[in-house]
């Protein structure tokens, strides 16, 4: 497995994105986590793509720095930046949890995205344990007790197969990386929980429009998810109705763990569509 190069992408007031890239060819990904993740979360699918890979840690979560705002929008203008100050003109856009809500208001807002990979996304309907931990009263009693959990590998194990993906355990790596940081994400986890919960009850949210993009998109959900369940599937068909969606058995809420070869050519199979419907629109284009 290639070593990542590590950077930092300067935004406005002095805040900045910490992006992990890895060498390829063709069009990059670009990789958007999930809650409770950071940019290595996607060693694996990034070790097994030809392509390049650039992730980045959402704001208030890695080595980033905290969103302006708990809202989607606010993560979304991050991401845009970082991407236009990269120099990426042309890529994949894939976005897992909370990843995948920020990655479809990127699409809509960022000419680059000309397609876009969703696992099990955010933001098209309510998801209950962010609901509930974003009461008031009770988002500041998790903030203080959630390092406490992190470092205890019996409590994630236990948390992990009850609210994140039924009949499944979490992986080694992401069990270590939690304990490892389980004091530095309490700020970053209670912005993410409010700007999922604020997106699941808006007017403007996915789940009760059109998004703003008319490219390719690709979605997948595992069976076994608790956390974002399928359910939200019907919602994401209406919001963006060219999109395919595929469902997979045996699987929870991390394709890129669980099945990263799988993921990978899910999303080969998506890039080779956007590759063809562009080809497509240039050679309409070239006709008129």
């Amino acid at each position: 497995m290639s070593t990542p190069s590590i950077r930092d992408v300067e935004l406005d007031a002095g805040r900045k994105l910490r992006v992990r890239s890895w060498p390829g060819r063709g069009r990059p990904l670009v990789l958007l986590h999930g809650l409770l993740d950071d940019s290595e979360g996607w060693a694996r699918l990034a070790a097994d793509s030809h392509r390049p890979c650039i992730a980045i840690d959402l704001p208030g979560f890695g080595g980033s720095s905290s969103p302006t705002r708990a809202r989607i929008s606010a993560y979304a203008e991050d991401v845009c930046a970082g991407i236009e100050r990269l120099g990426i003109d042309d890529c994949t856009l894939v976005g897992h949890s909370l990843g995948g809500a920020v990655a479809t208001a990127v699409a809509e807002r960022c000419p680059a995205v000309q397609s876009l990979v969703l696992l099990a996304p955010a933001g098209y309907g309510n998801i209950r344990l962010a609901e509930a931990i974003a009461l008031p009263g009770v988002r500041d009693v998790a903030k203080l007790a959630l390092p406490l959990g992190l470092v205890n590998p019996l409590v994630v194990t236990g948390a992990y197969s009850t609210f994140v993906a039924h009949r499944r355990l979490p992986s080694k790596d992401l069990v270590e990386r939690l304990r490892r940081r389980a004091w530095q994400s309490g700020d970053g986890v209670r912005s993410a929980v409010l700007a999922i919960s604020a997106a699941g009850r808006s007017e403007r949210g996915f789940a009760k429009r059109r998004v703003a993009f008319d490219g390719p998109v690709a979605a997948l959900w595992g069976e076994h998810d608790a956390l974002v369940s399928t359910d939200h599937a019907a919602a994401l068909k209406r919001a963006l109705p060219q999109a395919r969606i595929e469902v997979w058995r045996g699987m929870g809420h991390h394709p890129q763990r669980e099945r990263p070869h799988e993921l990978n050519q899910f999303i080969e199979r998506q890039a080779w569509r956007a590759r063809r419907e562009s080809s497509a629109r240039r050679r309409v284009a070239r006709a008129a």
